[in-house]
C-alpha cells in the first residue's frame, strides 16, 4: 500500500512540475463526445460550432457542424490528440484547428485557421443554446395580441412560390391598411435575419400593434420560398412584389386602397421599380435606400476601400486608381448577361490587379479574378449595378417617405436622400418626406463606431424613434 501511495505522490509531483496540459491529457484520456463553441467572423456575426468526436481502435475521427447555418456535417480528414493538444483538419474548406486543454475550465482553448485568417475558438462540453448567442431585447415575444398567419403565394414568374407571414390586428371585422416588407441585399428570410438581429420581425410586431397589417416573405431561394436569388434580377423581384400586392388585394381583411411598400437598402430599390407607374401602391417607405445609381455607389465603395487600404494616399492617387477600375465598371454597366462579363472580365481584372497591387496584397491575381467574377457576374448583381433610381422615382406618384441613418457608412445618407427627393420632385410628386436620423447606422441602430463589424455587438435592432416616426407617417397616410 505504501508503494502505491509513493508512486501516486510521485505522479502528482511530476504533474505539478510539468505543463498542466500534459497531465490533463493523461487523466482525460478520452475526449469523445460533442464539444460546443462559438465562432465570430470579421463582421462580428456569431454562430455555434459543434465538434463531434468519436474514438475507435484506429484513433479519433469526427465531424464539424454549424447548426445555425446548415444541417450538413463536414467530416474531418484528420484528428489527433496528444500531450493535451487537439488538432483537426477539413481539407474540403481548407480549415484547421489547434487547441490546448484548459484543465481549470474543462475546455480546449484554440484557434481556427482558414485562408490565412485566424479566429479564436474555445470548445467545451457545456451545451450552447442559440438564444444565448445574442441579447436582443426588441425581439417580439409571445403572447401576441394580434393575428398571425403563415401564407404562400405565387410570383408572376411561373414556378416561383413565395412563403411568408401575415400579421394584422385581432379585430376580424375590419379591413386594415397593409405594408409589404422588402429586404436588403442577399437572400433573406421573412425576418431579414442577420447578425443575430431580426429587423423585419421587430418592424412587423411594432406596426401591427399600431393598426397596420404586415406581409413579409422569404426571398427567392431563402427559407421556404422556391427559386434562385442570384438568378433573379431586381425586375424579377419587383414581379414578386406585384404578386404580393395582388395577394393582399384578394384578402377580405385588407384595405385594397391602402397597400404600401417598405424597402430596406436594396429592398428599397425593388420598391422603386414596383411602385413606378403603379396605382395599386398607396405609399412607399425607403429605409437606407439608394438615390444614386448602382455604378455611382460601387465607385464610392471602392474609393472608401482605397482610402482604408492606402491610408494617407493623396486624392490624386485615389482618383488614378479609380480610373484603372473604369473599364471594369464600364463592362458591368453595359453587359447584357453574365456570360459577357465572364468572357471579357478576366483580362480587365488582371490589368486592374497589376495597377493596384497593394489593394489585393492578401490574395493572388487568380484568386482576385475568380472572386470578382463570382461576386459580380450574376443576373442579380448586374441588375443592381445597372439600377438607376431616378428613372423609377420620377414615375412614382404616391406618398413617399425616405429615411436614413446619418452615420451610415454603407450608403451615404446625405447624397442619397438628396437624390431621392430631387428625382421625386422632378417627376411632379409633392408628397415627399425625407428624414436623416443622427447617430444611427445603416440598420438604424444607435451606434458608436458605426462600422459594419459593430452591428452584431449592439443590442438594439432598430431605434425606437425610427419605428415611431414610420408608424406615425403610415397612420397619417392611411387615415388611421
Amino acid at each position: 500500500m505504501m508503494v502505491k501511495v509513493k508512486y501516486w505522490l510521485l505522479a502528482m509531483l511530476l504533474c505539478m512540475g510539468q505543463a498542466g496540459a500534459v497531465c490533463a491529457q493523461d487523466l482525460e484520456h478520452d475526449i469523445s463526445g460533442t464539444w460546443y463553441g462559438v465562432f465570430s467572423n470579421y463582421m462580428g456575426e456569431k454562430q455555434r460550432l459543434l465538434v463531434v468526436l468519436e474514438k475507435d481502435k484506429h484513433g479519433y475521427h469526427g465531424q464539424l457542424r454549424s447548426p445555425d447555418k446548415t444541417d450538413v456535417a463536414l467530416p474531418m480528414d484528420s484528428v489527433t490528440y496528444a500531450h493535451g493538444i487537439l488538432r483537426f483538419r477539413i481539407n474540403e474548406i481548407g480549415l484547421a484547428y489547434k487547441g490546448g486543454w484548459d484543465a481549470a475550465n474543462h475546455r480546449f482553448n484554440g484557434h481556427l485557421q482558414q485562408s490565412g485568417d485566424e479566429f479564436p475558438l474555445n470548445i467545451s462540453k457545456d451545451e450552447i443554446r442559440r438564444e444565448a448567442l445574442y441579447r436582443r431585447p426588441q425581439d417580439p415575444q409571445p403572447p401576441f395580441d394580434y393575428r398571425q398567419e403563415e401564407v404562400m403565394f405565387s410570383s408572376q414568374d411561373p414556378g416561383i412560390a413565395l412563403a411568408g407571414a401575415f400579421t394584422r390586428p385581432a379585430d376580424s371585422a375590419r379591413r386594415y391598411p397593409a405594408v409589404i416588407l422588402l429586404s436588403d441585399a442577399g437572400p433573406q428570410n421573412r425576418n431579414e435575419e442577420m447578425l443575430g438581429h431580426k429587423p423585419f420581425a421587430v418592424l412587423a410586431d411594432y406596426l401591427t400593434r399600431k393598426g397596420i397589417a404586415v406581409l413579409r416573405y422569404d426571398d427567392r431561394g431563402a427559407g421556404a420560398s422556391s427559386g434562385n436569388y442570384e438568378a433573379a434580377t431586381l425586375d424579377d423581384q419587383a414581379a414578386d412584389v406585384r404578386a404580393a400586392i395582388a395577394y393582399l388585394r384578394s384578402r377580405k381583411d385588407v384595405d385594397a386602397q391602402h397597400i404600401g411598400l417598405l424597402g430596406q437598402g436594396e429592398g428599397a430599390a425593388v420598391a422603386q421599380i414596383a411602385a413606378a407607374g403603379n396605382d395599386s401602391v398607396a405609399f412607399v417607405v425607403s429605409m437606407a435606400g439608394p438615390g444614386l445609381s448602382g455604378r455611382q455607389l460601387q465607385e464610392i465603395q471602392l474609393m472608401q476601400v482605397l482610402h482604408a487600404v492606402q491610408g494617407n494616399a493623396q486624392d490624386s492617387v485615389i482618383q488614378q486608381n479609380l480610373r484603372y477600375a473604369k473599364p471594369w465598371f464600364d463592362l458591368l454597366t453595359s453587359a447584357t448577361d453574365p456570360a459577357a462579363v465572364a468572357e471579357q472580365g478576366p483580362a480587365i481584372l488582371q490589368e486592374l490587379y497589376r495597377h493596384i497591387p497593394n489593394l489585393y496584397a492578401l490574395m493572388s491575381e487568380q484568386r482576385f479574378v475568380e472572386a470578382s467574377l463570382a461576386a459580380q457576374a450574376t443576373p442579380h448583381r448586374l441588375s443592381v449595378i445597372q439600377h438607376r433610381p431616378a428613372e423609377y422615382l420620377a414615375k412614382i406618384r404616391c406618398p413617399f417617405l425616405a429615411v436614413s441613418g446619418a452615420a451610415d457608412v454603407q450608403l451615404d445618407a446625405g447624397s442619397n436622400l438628396q437624390a431621392i427627393e430631387q428625382a421625386l420632385l422632378k417627376g411632379g410628386n409633392q408628397q415627399v418626406t425625407v428624414r436623416s436620423f443622427e447617430g444611427l447606422n445603416h440598420l438604424f441602430q444607435r451606434c458608436k463606431t458605426c462600422r459594419i463589424d459593430e452591428y452584431s455587438s449592439l443590442d438594439q435592432t432598430i431605434d425606437p424613434a425610427v419605428l415611431e416616426f414610420i408608424s406615425r407617417w403610415m397612420a397619417a397616410i392611411s387615415s388611421l
